[in-house]
């Protein structure tokens, strides 16, 4: 069966092993190396927080998620 998650974060998270090393986190959903960070979450820069956007596989929007009551939207979960 396939989930659903949305994803709000427009940026990676920033980790620092116990070496010192830094590890970026893909928060966005879309990295081609996730859940390291591949740079793709410029592509949701500039999204707007009020609507819910649907990518293909190269990352590229292919709609809203239309025909999701809106009420449904806000139960969705959010990373």
């Amino acid at each position: 069966m396939a989930r659903l998650i949305v994803h709000t974060a427009k940026r990676p998270y920033r980790h620092v092993t116990e070496k010192g090393e830094e590890v970026w986190i893909c928060m966005c959903g879309l990295s081609e190396t996730y859940p390291i960070c591949s740079g793709k979450h410029r592509v949701v820069a500039r999204e707007s927080d009020q609507e819910v956007l649907m990518y293909d596989q190269e990352c590229k929007p292919i709609g809203q998620a239309a025909g999701i009551q809106p009420e449904l939207l806000v139960k969705l979960k959010r990373v």
